[in-house]
């Protein structure tokens, strides 16, 4: 049994949360059968102890599913989530806009339903035409924290999943804009049951571990004013 067949079994072990598995997130840095025994090596960065041992009781699981399996090693290293102290202009509570973002608008509404995620994606890409005109092409960011709607994926026309770049997630592209959304991380009809501490870990991690680059402005969808989050 090669790595490469113990990685696609693992396929079958979601992250928390989300319908994506832990292969296509990058976290799995080495998997081996030596003997009797699979070897398997998890990267995490997480601030949630329940996630590692989850996910450790899951991977043994899956490995003595494996025929010749007798035995697991499993590694899990852990990199807690980064965060910063409050500052003005922040993003997502305690989490600071990386120094690359130049500026930050954020688009806010009373209640859900009255155009705001329409108005974020014309106004990204109005913004994008602008300084692409100007010589600075794919300077502009989406970032849709609309946890329980995300509909910016469809009026941007993106329809895949983000590529894994060590920790960090690569934001998708299209119209000169960089958009990150819950939308590309869950199916269609996964349905996302969160209370708003969750939803602002999503947020932060949005804002930390997604590579945006240099930005001129990030336009940030913020969930409606009726959540909790």
């Amino acid at each position: 049994m090669t790595p490469e067949d113990i990685k696609e079994a693992l396929k079958q072990v979601k992250y928390p949360g989300f319908s994506r598995d832990i292969v296509s997130f990058g976290l799995v840095r080495s998997a081996a059968l030596v003997g009797d025994t699979a070897k398997v090596s998890l990267h995490l960065t997480t601030s949630d102890p329940k996630i590692p041992l989850h996910l450790k009781q899951e991977v043994d699981k899956c490995l003595r599913a494996l025929p010749g399996v007798k035995a697991t090693i499993i590694d899990v290293a852990v990199t807690p989530a980064r965060t910063a102290p409050a500052a003005g202009g922040n993003l997502g509570g305690n989490t600071a806009a990386p120094k690359t973002i130049k500026y930050a608008i954020a688009i806010a509404s009373g209640k859900g339903g009255v155009g705001k995620s329409t108005f974020s994606v014309n106004l990204a890409c109005a913004l994008a035409q602008l300084l692409a005109a100007q010589g600075r092409p794919g300077r502009v960011g989406l970032m849709d924290c609309d946890i329980y709607g995300p509909s910016v994926p469809l009026m941007m026309g993106i329809d895949s999943r983000p590529q894994v770049e060590g920790d960090n997630l690569i934001p998708l592209e299209n119209h000169g804009v960089k958009v990150m959304s819950m939308g590309f991380l869950v199916d269609d009809n996964t349905p996302v049951v969160w209370r708003g501490p969750m939803i602002m870990k999503t947020i932060q991690q949005f804002v930390q571990n997604v590579k945006w680059g240099e930005l001129d402005i990030l336009i940030v969808d913020l969930p409606p004013g009726t959540g909790d989050a």
